[in-house]
């Protein structure tokens, strides 16, 4: 009778364990989002971390590919996406990674529920460099100046801290030269991939 009651109890244990390890499985965090205004550096971070071996998947330009968006706004020279559908489609990306890196979701229209997230890393730079940067991409007049007061205003640092909380959230500056701000993004990707 104390057998049996012992492998029970150790086969519950063990079934137990086993739950655990394929639920910790399900909803581990596999991604982190590099966001940030047009202009701060997501692009350009986001090719080294290839370079590094993470699997990157540029957002705005996926959704183009993929005809995730609603309408394309001559006004603003810009496409808007789809919201429900990029996030689903990026969380079905998240899934299917099977890499032991996490994804790096580089883009700034994706919000993804915090389950699937490791870290948000939102890129910033001065005003100064950032309207350089944008007059250099030939954006119009009426797109610098709206993506310059989104960056005094710090819209996507307070979307990002409102969604995931200021313990999942890092600023890194991009105004140094670039394997400087790669490697600042880099130790704070690294800290996190421990973390998990």
């Amino acid at each position: 009778m104390y057998i049996c009651a012992y492998i029970n109890i150790t086969f519950s244990l063990l079934f137990l364990k086993l739950f655990i390890f394929f639920i910790f499985e399900i909803i581990m965090k596999k991604a982190i989002l590099i966001t940030g205004t047009p202009g701060t550096g997501k692009s350009t971070i986001a090719q080294m971390f290839q370079k590094e071996g993470f699997t990157v998947i540029d957002v705005g330009k996926y959704a183009k590919e993929h005809s995730l968006f609603d309408y394309y706004d001559e006004e603003r020279d810009t496409y808007v996406v789809d919201d429900d559908l990029i996030t689903e489609t990026m969380i079905e990306l998240i899934e299917q990674n099977d890499s032991s890196l996490p994804l790096i979701l580089d883009g700034h229209v994706v919000e993804l529920p915090p389950l699937f997230l490791t870290h948000c890393i939102v890129l910033r730079c001065s005003i100064r460099l950032l309207r350089r940067r944008l007059v250099e991409r030939d954006y119009m007049p009426s797109k610098v100046d709206e993506n310059v007061q989104a960056e005094i205003m710090e819209v996507i640092l307070s979307d990002m801290l409102e969604l995931y909380g200021p313990e999942n959230v890092s600023v890194v500056y991009t105004d140094s030269a670039v394997d400087e701000s790669f490697s600042d993004v880099l130790s704070k990707v690294k800290k996190y991939i421990d973390d998990i």
